[in-house]
């Protein structure tokens, strides 16, 4: 039977929602293995793999990290320089460690074939920071801090490596029940938190320690606090694309909306597999971020305007570092924009120890 017009308008309209549908869920271009790396397929891995595994560096089990800004500036945008110098001297271990683990979980993903002992180093430090209970006693707020920026990339370093055929299975278990004991411990220290900083980027890094450790520890308690940790960022970013607490940073407010973008995109990234799209949340609100960050790194006047001070300059040649920006590849692999690809070409690759590593090599597939 002949369709009616009315018809016709239905159906077409019907075919024109499908279609959509699945150009949002495709990406936007050929990206790499993203951070959920599957299991190689049979007889794919390598048939004498060698990797020579370094020493993990001493589990850092006791961390009394301070604050690097000078407290008497309530914008907390001042260093202080000796409060720095001892910061960064508590952290360097911890920062070694981190940086190491997902070099190593990188080098499993970029071998073709898959190099199984790699993900077995990998494992094998993982499992070494484990049995230790290492980032168990965390004796200030700046410590916890700490563990919510960390956090996230020893999970996502484990989530590339965890299923390479033959890992010892007590290691995993060791893993992802300490994983998932640092994750509680986040979130049950920013449960109690009713400062800023427990809605501000803390938060949100926090969020991503929960996302990665619950997905990789399979707790959905986990995950879906850390999901919506990221929603309570997601639900501030206002139409012209700022973070109100970032703002209030002053003169490090465009440093500290980078910042923050950081552990939303991953987060987003993660949620996918979930079943979430933060992509979507409050009407596109990552895209606004992205674009009014993106718009900055070489004009910052859009910030000064709003905080009414001169934004700090990239250190060195005042460009921005590109581990700053290393989470535009996530973003870039979604939805691909020729102004980002111009940033990001000459920087490449782009790496994060608190992202993962390699970005360059997880999400556009070369590097």
């Amino acid at each position: 039977m002949p369709l009616g017009s009315g018809d016709r308008v239905l159906c077409g309209v019907r075919l024109t929602a499908v279609l959509l549908a699945l150009l949002q869920a495709a990406p936007g271009h050929a990206q790499g293995a993203g951070y959920l790396v599957p299991a190689p397929g049979k007889d794919k891995g390598q048939a004498e793999p060698e990797y020579k595994c370094e020493v993990p560096g001493t589990p850092v089990i006791t961390l009394e990290t301070q604050s690097k800004y000078k407290q008497a500036d309530s914008s907390r945008a001042t260093i202080d320089e000796t409060a720095n110098e001892s910061y960064l001297k508590a952290v360097v271990p911890l920062r070694a460690y981190a940086k190491g683990l997902v070099q190593i979980a990188n080098d499993y993903v970029r071998s073709n074939p898959r190099n199984p002992t790699a993900a077995a180093c990998a494992l094998n430090w993982l499992e070494h920071w484990a049995s230790a209970n290492a980032m168990t006693d965390m004796r200030s707020k700046q410590a916890l801090f700490n563990l919510g920026q960390t956090l996230g990339g020893f999970a996502l370093a484990y989530l590339q490596i965890r299923n390479s055929p033959d890992l010892q299975q007590d290691k995993k278990k060791r893993i992802e029940a300490w994983l998932k004991a640092l994750g509680h411990q986040v979130v049950n220290f920013m449960d109690q938190n009713n400062e800023v900083s427990g809605r501000n980027n803390h938060r949100y890094w926090a969020g991503l320690a929960a996302t990665a450790a619950g997905i990789a520890a399979d707790d959905k308690r986990l995950a879906e606090w850390g999901i919506e940790s990221a929603r309570i960022g997601l639900s501030q970013i206002t139409p012209e694309g700022t973070l109100p607490l970032e703002i209030s940073r002053g003169k490090r407010a465009r440093d500290y909306h980078i910042y923050a973008a950081e552990p939303l995109v991953a987060t987003a990234e993660l949620a996918r597999s979930r079943g979430v799209d933060l992509y979507a949340d409050n009407k596109g609100a990552l895209k606004r971020l992205a674009d009014r960050v993106v718009a900055s790194l070489d004009d910052p006047s859009f910030f000064e305007k709003a905080t009414g001070t001169k934004q700090e300059s990239f250190p060195d040649n005042g460009t921005v570092p590109p581990n700053r920006i290393a989470w535009l590849e996530i973003y870039q692999s979604r939805f691909p924009s020729p102004r980002i690809e111009a940033v990001l070409e000459s920087k490449r690759p782009l790496a994060s120890s608190g992202l993962g590593g390699d970005l360059t090599l997880l999400f556009h597939g070369s590097q």
